[in-house]
Order: C-alpha cells, then sequence, then structure tokens
C-alpha cells in the first residue's frame, strides 16, 4: 500500500506544469482528499504526517481523479460538487461553476434586501446549477417569496432541481430559451410586490477565448459562457426588452458583466430606461457587477 505522503508527492509533481503555483496544486490536493475520505483538512495532514497507508480500493480511485486534473478538468467536475457561500452544490459539465464573483453578486442582492420589507419575486435567469435562487431562497425566506429559475438547457435545469432538493427550497424551474421564447410571468401575489431580475448571462466574446485557463474552455459548458464579438449585448438587451414589455411596478435588476464592455452595458440600461445605474468592482478590482432599477406602469 502507498501512503499519503507519497500520494501528495505524486501528485505535486503530476500537476507543476498545469499550475506552476505550488499553493494552487496544495489547495486541490486537499479539495480531493477531504471529499474523497469525507473528512477535514486537520484530518489529512494528521495522515500526511504520520505517512499513513491508502488501501488499495481507494488509492486506485484517487489515481484515477488525479489524471482527470492532470487532463485540464476542473476540480469542481471531478469531485462533482462545490460550495458557494458556504452550501454545497452539486454540478457537472452541464452547469457553469459557481464563483466568487457570483457570490459578491449575491451578496449586493441580500444587503439591497435589508432595506425592504415588501414582498419579492425573483427571476433568475441562466440559473445553471440554482446556485443564485437556492441561496436567495435560503438567506431571505421571509422576503422572497417567489423565484423563478429559467434556464435554456433541461439537463442544468435537472441539475438545479437536485440542489434545490438537497437544500429543501422550493423555486419554480422553467426550460425557456430566453433569446427565443417570451420569459415565463407569474401573476403578482401583491400589489406592493418587487420583482428582482437577476443574471449572470453568457458575456465573454470570442475573441476572448484565449485569454481563459484551458479547464475553462475544455469542460464548462460553451453556451453558458461566449456570446459573438459583433452583438456581446445580445442576452442583456433580450431581457432589458422583455422587462420593459412584460413586468409592471418597481423592477430592480442585477447583472455579472464583461469588465472589458462594462461602459457599453451602462450605456445601453441608461438608454432604455433604467436609472439609479451603479457598477461594482469584484475583488480583484474588476468592474463585474451592474445595478439599475426600472419603473414601469
Amino acid at each position: 500500500m502507498e501512503s499519503f505522503y507519497k500520494f501528495f508527492r505524486l501528485f505535486q509533481k503530476t500537476l507543476q506544469d498545469l499550475y506552476p503555483e505550488p499553493k494552487e496544486v496544495e489547495n486541490l490536493f486537499f479539495l480531493l482528499t477531504t471529499h474523497i475520505f469525507r473528512c477535514d483538512k486537520t484530518t489529512i495532514l494528521l495522515r500526511l504526517s504520520r505517512k499513513e497507508k491508502i488501501n488499495f480500493f481507494i488509492y486506485d480511485k484517487l489515481i484515477k481523479k488525479l489524471w482527470e486534473l492532470k487532463k485540464n478538468r476542473p476540480i469542481q467536475y471531478v469531485i462533482g460538487q462545490t460550495y458557494f457561500f458556504g452550501l454545497k452544490f452539486i454540478v457537472n459539465e452541464k452547469v457553469f461553476i459557481p464563483r466568487p464573483e457570483t457570490e459578491e453578486l449575491v451578496s449586493w442582492i441580500l444587503q439591497d434586501q435589508d432595506h425592504h420589507d415588501n414582498p419579492v419575486q425573483v427571476f433568475d435567469i441562466g440559473t445553471g446549477s440554482g446556485c443564485i435562487s437556492i441561496t436567495l431562497k435560503k438567506k431571505k425566506p421571509e422576503i422572497i417569496q417567489h423565484i423563478c429559475a429559467i434556464d435554456s438547457d433541461q439537463e442544468a435545469l435537472d441539475i438545479a432541481c437536485k440542489n434545490a432538493k438537497l437544500h429543501n427550497v422550493k423555486i419554480s424551474l422553467k426550460n425557456v430559451d430566453i433569446l427565443k421564447n417570451v420569459i415565463y410571468k407569474p401573476q403578482k401575489m401583491n400589489k406592493n410586490t418587487i420583482y428582482i431580475i437577476v443574471s449572470n448571462p453568457p458575456y465573454i466574446r470570442l475573441s476572448e477565448k484565449e485569454l481563459l485557463h484551458p479547464n475553462i474552455v475544455q469542460y464548462e459548458p460553451y453556451q453558458a459562457l461566449f456570446v459573438p464579438d459583433e452583438d456581446p449585448l445580445i442576452f442583456y438587451k433580450k431581457i432589458s426588452f422583455w422587462i420593459k414589455k412584460r413586468l409592471t411596478g418597481i423592477v430592480y435588476v442585477y447583472f455579472e458583466i464583461n469588465q472589458f464592455i462594462y461602459l457599453d452595458i451602462i450605456d445601453f440600461m441608461k438608454k432604455i430606461g433604467f436609472l439609479n445605474i451603479e457598477i461594482k468592482r469584484d475583488f480583484q478590482g474588476y468592474f463585474r457587477m451592474v445595478r439599475g432599477v426600472y419603473y414601469s406602469n
């Protein structure tokens, strides 16, 4: 039998060319081993220091996972899960892996809701794993009365459904391609109901593809990432025109955006009538999210 220490050394050697930063390789190692052994990082560190043995069955499983990582497969897909806002979410190649930037977008929404007590209906457009909808419902169940999570891919919605069941929250899941169809609209439950539209749509231009890490391009769903260079605002336009046409009352809109074209997005939102537009930087300092308000009769 091989030891934890020997596997750790093999892990480092195998991935050092893909991930030159040793800390990143360490993080991957602990994500994999804590998942496989169903324990915390401290337990793995103790087993490493003691050079404990790994039985053949588990070692074979670890090696197979290591070769997946060697092929650039993201660790989240390798172990089939990730964490968002401290909550565990099931993921696979059918859904985009939730990012810290999207956590910041959700945090912004939650902070804003601290100042409101009216009932809220949420549309999460391009829901993917359902991480945005489920987190909002878990964190603000007393305010957010109804959430409609929309995606064009039924397999992505199947993952979102599993995650909703995992967290015991009720959200409405709708299979709709927003570029082709009218988005489902529930009836208002209350005359004071406020709408929140949140979306992390595809926003990476095809010309920016080479800037991405290979594991993103090779494994994450293409349709969740890229937009044509000639119309990079296509999803923002479709969502915004739908808001103008279909919703009445106060509508708060939160978008995750491409930092390279944030001025174009702001300009578009102003032109079609959004007010109180505010833009925020993410933890890396990039302009990554925007909020606007639309008042409709």
